[in-house]
C-alpha cells in the first residue's frame, strides 16, 4: 500500500474501525478507534454490532463438522426451535477467495493463491497479525485490479468523470456487501476524494476498492435485521438480502449472483417455496456447487481430519513397485471427482457406498487393472468391471485403500476401525494405556492370520479388535495400494468371509459377510449410518456443532434417506427449508 493511499484510508477511518468491528463480533466490546474519524466505519450499517455469542458460526457453509475429533459427536433427541447463532461470522479463507474471484476476477496475489495468502482460518476475535494480512492482501488486490484487465469489474467508467465514482460505489457495493449501501456509507466512501492531500482519480478509485476489501461488511456476513417472526416470536427474520447471502455462501461459498440479488430486492425470498426455487436453480450450477459437495464429503469421510490416515503415508516400492507420489495425488483428485459425480448423476447415500464409477489417469489406472498407457495426466471417468473385481463405493477406491494400509502390507485394523467408528458409530472406548504391544512368532500364510494371532489372544486388545477386524478382513482382496489380489503376498489364499461382531450393526446380531459388496450393502441400509450422514451434512452446512434443535432436521432427513431415490442434491436443497435457515435467535449477552 503506498503512503498516499494509506493516508486516504486512515483519514476515512476505514482501517482502525474495521479492526474494532471485527473484534466486536466475538466479545461485543468497542474499545475505541484511536483514529481521527468519528461515526460508524464504512460498511457497518450504523456501527459495531454485538455478536450473539452463540454455539457456532451460524453461516451456511462455514462449518467444520466433526473433523479433528476422535469419534462422531452424539446429540440428544429433537427439540423444536432455532439454535442460537452469531450475527457476525467472518468469511473463511475459501469464501474470501471465491468472492474476490467472482467479483474481481482475482485468483492469486502475486504467485500465491488468494486463500493461501491469508492467515489460516481461526475463530474468535480479530488479531493484529491477521488484520495486518487482510490489509496487505486487500491493498495488493486493489492495485492488481486497477492496473490489469479486470479493472472494469470494479469500475467501468472513467474515474475522473462526473458521477462515475458514486455509481461505482453503489453498484459494486451492492454486490460486495450483499445489500444496498446506506446514504451515509456512500458518503463515507465518496469522502475519499476530498481528503488532503488529494489523490488522483485513479488513486482515489484504488483506495475505494481497498476500503471495500477491508470493510467489516465485506469481511463478515452480518445479519442485522431485527424484525421478529410472526410464528416464532423469539426468533428474528432474516432480511431477503441476508437470506440470499446464506443461500449463496452455503451453495457457492461466494456472493449472490444477479438473479439472486434481484429476487432478494424484489422480496422474493420470504417463503420456503421461494427459497427452494432459488436453491434448486443454484444447485444445478455444478461448477460452483460441485466443489462444496466434494468438500462436504471430504469432511464426512474425515479426509480433512489431521488425526486420520488419509494420504499420510508412503508405501514400500519393493512390495508395491507401481507406488509413486503421483499415485497419491491422483487418488486424492479421484476421490473428490467421485463424490461430485455421484451427487450430480442423481446419486444417493447408498450410491456413495455402492457405485462402481471411478476416475483414472496414467498414474492410478494400473491399480484398477487398466492399461496406464491409454490414459493421460487428466482424470477420465470409467465404469469398473464389478463382476471380476468388485469395486463398490468410495471405500474400494485407491484413495481409501492406500491410505488405510501399512508401509508394506494391508491393514485390516485401520480399515475396519474406520468403518466401525465413522460409518457405524461403534466406539469400543480408548485402549488401555497400560496395555503392551503384543508379539507373535511363527509362520503365517496370510495377513489375516497374522493380525488374528496378534490381536485376538486375550483382553484388553481382543475387546476392540473383535469389533474392528472382521470388517477389515472383508477388504483383504485389496492390497496395500488398492489392487485386487486373490493370493496373499505371504503365499496363502485370501479368505474375505467373516462373521461380524454383535455390536457392529447395532441390532445385537452377527452377520455372515462374504464380499465387499455385501458389506457395503449392509452399511448403506443401516439407519445409524444414514443418521450419521445426515448429522454431518447439517453440522457442516449450518456451520455449527450438532445440537438438539438441528436434530429435528436430521430426523427428517434420516427418514428420507431410509427410502429409495432420495438424492444427495435433494438433501442439499432440503437444508434450505429448515426454519433456522431463514431465522436467527440471539444468545444471552
Amino acid at each position: 500500500m503506498n503512503e498516499k493511499r494509506l493516508r486516504l484510508l486512515i483519514a476515512l477511518g476505514a482501517l482502525p474501525m474495521a479492526l474494532v468491528a471485527c473484534g466486536s463480533a466475538t466479545n461485543g466490546n468497542n474499545p475505541g478507534t484511536g483514529g481521527a474519524a468519528s461515526g460508524p466505519p464504512i460498511g457497518t450499517a450504523g456501527g459495531p454490532v454485538v455478536g450473539a455469542g452463540g454455539a457456532g458460526q451460524g453461516t451456511a457453509g462455514a462449518g467444520q463438522g466433526t473433523a479433528g475429533g476422535d469419534v462422531p459427536l452424539q446429540t440428544g433427541p429433537c427439540v423444536q426451535g432455532v439454535p442460537v447463532t452469531t450475527q457476525l461470522p467472518r468469511l473463511q479463507n475459501r469464501q474470501y477467495a471465491n468472492v474476490v474471484r467472482d467479483l474481481l476476477g482475482v485468483t492469486a496475489v502475486d504467485t500465491t493463491s488468494v486463500a493461501d495468502a491469508l492467515v489460516a482460518d481461526f475463530s474468535g476475535a480479530m488479531t493484529a497479525p491477521a488484520w495486518k494480512v487482510y490489509e496487505d492482501v486487500g491493498a495488493r488486490i486493489a492495485a492488481q485490479v486497477m492496473a490489469g484487465t479486470n479493472k472494469s469489474k470494479f469500475i467501468a467508467c472513467d474515474p475522473a468523470a462526473t458521477g462515475c465514482l458514486k455509481t461505482t460505489i453503489q453498484t459494486f457495493g451492492r454486490k460486495a456487501f450483499r445489500r444496498a449501501l446506506t446514504d451515509d456509507e456512500v458518503a463515507a466512501f465518496m469522502s475519499l476524494g476530498t481528503v488532503t492531500p488529494a489523490g488522483t482519480p485513479t488513486e482515489v478509485a484504488e483506495a475505494t476498492l481497498n476500503a471495500f476489501l477491508v470493510s467489516p461488511s465485506f469481511l463478515m456476513l452480518p445479519e442485522l435485521n431485527t424484525e421478529a417472526d410472526a410464528m416464532l416470536p423469539n426468533a428474528i427474520k432474516l432480511s431477503p438480502q441476508e437470506v440470499a447471502a446464506r443461500l449463496s455462501f452455503l451453495l457457492w461459498g461466494s456472493v449472490p449472483d444477479d438473479e439472486l440479488n434481484t429476487a432478494a430486492d424484489g422480496n422474493l425470498l420470504s417463503s420456503k417455496e421461494q427459497i427452494l426455487t432459488q436453491a434448486s436453480r443454484m444447485i444445478q450450477v455444478r461448477e460452483k456447487t460441485g466443489p462444496f459437495v466434494s468438500a462436504f464429503h471430504d469432511n464426512w469421510a474425515q479426509v480433512n481430519n489431521s488425526s486420520a490416515h488419509w494420504f499420510q503415508g508412503k508405501h514400500d516400492t519393493k512390495v508395491y513397485p507401481t507406488f509413486t507420489d503421483a499415485l497419491t495425488v491422483a487418488n486424492q483428485k479421484e476421490l473428490d471427482a467421485f463424490f461430485e459425480e455421484v451427487a450430480y448423476t442423481n446419486g444417493t447415500f447408498q450410491d456413495l457406498l455402492l457405485s462402481n464409477v471411478a476416475f483414472v489417469n496414467k498414474d492410478n489406472a494400473s491399480v484398477y487393472g487398466l492399461d496406464p498407457t491409454k490414459y493421460t495426466d487428466m482424470l477420465s471417468k470409467v465404469t469398473l468391471d464389478s463382476a471380476t473385481t468388485p469395486r463398490p463405493g468410495f471405500l474400494t477406491r485407491a484413495a481409501f485403500l492406500g491410505s488405510y494400509s501399512d508401509y508394506g502390507s494391508t491393514s485390516p485394523i485401520l480399515r475396519g476401525s474406520f468403518m466401525s467408528i465413522w460409518l457405524l458409530a461403534v466406539n469400543p472406548g480408548a485402549p488401555d494405556p497400560a496395555a503392551k504391544m503384543a508379539t507373535v512368532s511363527g509362520t503365517f500364510t496370510t495377513q489375516r492370520a497374522y493380525v488374528e494371532a496378534l490381536t485376538m489372544q486375550a483382553q484388553p486388545c481382543k475387546g476392540c479388535h473383535q469389533v474392528f477386524n472382521p470388517l477389515g478382513f472383508v477388504f483383504e482382496n485389496y492390497d496395500g495400494i488398492g489392487k485386487w489380489q486373490t493370493t496373499d503376498p505371504k503365499g496363502g489364499a485370501i479368505d474375505a468371509t467373516v462373521t461380524t461382531n454383535t455390536v457392529n450393526f447395532g441390532d445385537g446380531n452377527s452377520k455372515e459377510i462374504s464380499s465387499p459388496v455385501q458389506l457395503m450393502q449392509e452399511i448403506a441400509k443401516l439407519p445409524k449410518a444414514q443418521e450419521l450422514y445426515a448429522q454431518a451434512w447439517v453440522s457442516f452446512a449450518y456451520g455449527r456443532q450438532q445440537n438438539q434443535n438441528d436434530q429435528c432436521v436430521v430426523d427428517q432427513m434420516k427418514t428420507k434417506l431410509a427410502g429409495n431415490g432420495y438424492t444427495i442434491l435433494s438433501l442439499l436443497a432440503d437444508l434450505t427449508q429448515a426454519d433456522s435457515f431463514r431465522l436467527r435467535v440471539r444468545g444471552a449477552l
